[in-house]
């Protein structure tokens, strides 16, 4: 299992996520924000969260794509 905090602040940074996720469209990704699980490739599900903040991303498999932890790093949440 892959986890980690992600941050999407505009609706560009979600638009541009879910254009990234949909090369990984067999990969199980899912972000949960409070109660809510929602799939990493629909963008309808993520606007319905609170983009405010940051959400966590889990994908439950042990086989995680290098290329996908490449192009998750922009969106990883930085706390600073």
């Amino acid at each position: 299992m892959y986890c980690t905090d992600i941050f999407l602040p505009n609706l560009e940074d979600v638009k541009n996520f879910v254009d990234m996720t949909s090369k990984y469209k067999s990969l199980p990704i899912n972000l949960v924000s409070d109660k809510y699980v929602i799939d990493a490739h629909s963008i309808i599900g993520i606007i319905s969260l609170d983009i405010t903040k940051p959400i966590a991303l889990k994908i439950d498999s042990e086989d995680v794509p290098q290329s996908f932890l490449v192009d998750i790093e922009p969106y990883i949440y930085k706390n600073a």
